[in-house]
């Protein structure tokens, strides 16, 4: 286990920011606390699409529903 966690630790230290994203979203803080738009956040941004012109306004859509 402690191997594991260097290595996790190590790639933290590389993208600031990423573990308060992480509790924000835990505590349902993004998208005005609805699962399903933070659901569709995260599958689009997961395969690798551009957050401000593609994940953005796709969940923006969802919004509206």
């Amino acid at each position: 286990m402690g191997l594991l966690k260097r290595i996790v630790d190590s790639y933290m230290q590389k993208v600031s920011g990423l573990k308060e994203h992480c509790k924000r979203c835990l505590r349902t803080e993004r998208w005005g606390g609805k699962v399903v738009l933070m659901v569709v956040d995260a599958a689009f941004t997961s395969i690798g699409l551009n957050y401000f012109t593609a994940v953005v306004p796709k969940v923006e859509e969802f919004k509206v529903c």
